[in-house]
């Protein structure tokens, strides 16, 4: 990745820092702009796209990253002994803004944060979220990674702050600590829900399924035997979409959008030639995006397919209700398993 590359995918991700102070939001954890090298290291050695990059470099990158911040959503005065904390990578204003009115019927009931960001340097604000939980009385706190699956570096770096993994995907950020007993809800993975969701994008943008193959797009994990199992989950839904939807044909696939640049060609290529392909046969391609946010990785998606006839779903699953539906059920499930 050349530094231009990783200052535009930093810019990209800077829109997930709030613009605004509102209520309930708690204080950011920036990043430093000058690392010490030996955290520059650490990063080169864990990021495979950072290996090729200069200390410059690096710095330059991680100085355009946004904070990390928390989202408090709950009132003062609710209270309970289940707490839920959602945790997000940020998908931008808007986008973070439909996360924390999703939420709003469960903070109604149970203190309820958010801790939005990537984590790459620090947990302290999850950490505050943990606090802010206990405070209001959790015994118990729910933590919901709202992340299409656990086979991603950020999900980790997640495990490994709460102790449940020894080695971190980024820095080794403080460990967690709370007095509660933390029960972690799954991944999207090949939840029903999600799959109901990925179906109702491709409709939209369906004109007539008998003679349109839909490709579903995921950024996608950066090492090979994560990605397996992302890409088995994409195959799940694809199969019940082509069925659902009556479509010709339905696949999916991720580009390993963080991966060496050798890779992430590879999976450019299958993909140009799985548009190219339905275009001989005389289909529509539809591509629709298994990507949380709205402004993400969708204009190198274009790039990448520049010259070729497809109709693109540019939306992100989070614009979607069955987001935050998936987020509530979620919880539901977990506190049931609680006996709560």
């Amino acid at each position: 990745m050349t530094s231009r590359a990783i200052i535009s995918l930093a810019l990209a991700m800077a829109i997930s820092a709030p613009a605004l102070a509102q209520r309930g939001e708690r204080p950011a954890m920036g990043h430093a702009h000058q690392m010490a090298p030996s955290d520059i290291q650490v990063l080169r050695d864990r990021v495979p796209s950072y290996k090729g990059l200069s200390d410059d470099q690096i710095n330059q990158g991680m100085a355009y990253m946004p904070p990390d911040w928390t989202w408090y959503a709950s009132a003062d005065s609710v209270r309970d002994d289940v707490g839920v904390l959602v945790v997000a990578h940020g998908s931008g204003t808007s986008g973070d803004k439909v996360l924390q009115d999703g939420v709003t019927p469960i903070a109604s009931a149970h203190p309820t944060a958010i801790g939005f960001g990537m984590a790459m340097m620090g947990s302290g604000h999850i950490q505050r979220a943990l606090d802010d939980l206990t405070a209001a009385g959790a015994k118990t706190i729910v933590f919901v990674p709202a992340v299409v699956t656990e086979q991603s570096s950020i999900y980790r770096q997640w495990a490994y702050m709460f102790g449940r993994r020894d080695d971190a995907a980024y820095l080794d950020v403080a460990r967690l600590k709370t007095s509660a007993k933390v029960v972690f809800a799954p991944a999207m993975d090949e939840h029903p829900i999600v799959t109901e969701l990925l179906f109702d994008h491709s409709k939209e943008v369906s004109k007539d399924p008998a003679k349109e193959t839909v490709i579903l797009i995921g950024h996608g994990p950066t090492f090979e035997h994560e990605n397996a199992v992302e890409m088995a989950h994409l195959a799940t839904h694809a199969g019940s979409i082509k069925t659902m939807g009556k479509f010709a044909d339905a696949k999916g696939l991720t580009l390993q959008d963080d991966a060496p640049e050798e890779i992430r060609s590879r999976n450019v290529k299958i993909l140009r030639g799985w548009v190219e392909e339905a275009k001989t046969s005389g289909r529509t391609p539809l591509i629709v995006g298994y990507l949380i946010s709205t402004r993400g990785i969708q204009d190198k998606i274009k790039e990448d397919l520049a010259g070729l006839e497809y109709v693109f779903q540019t939306k992100g699953m989070s614009a979607h209700p069955n987001f935050t539906k998936w987020i509530r059920q979620s919880v539901d499930e977990q506190i049931a398993q609680l006996g709560k």
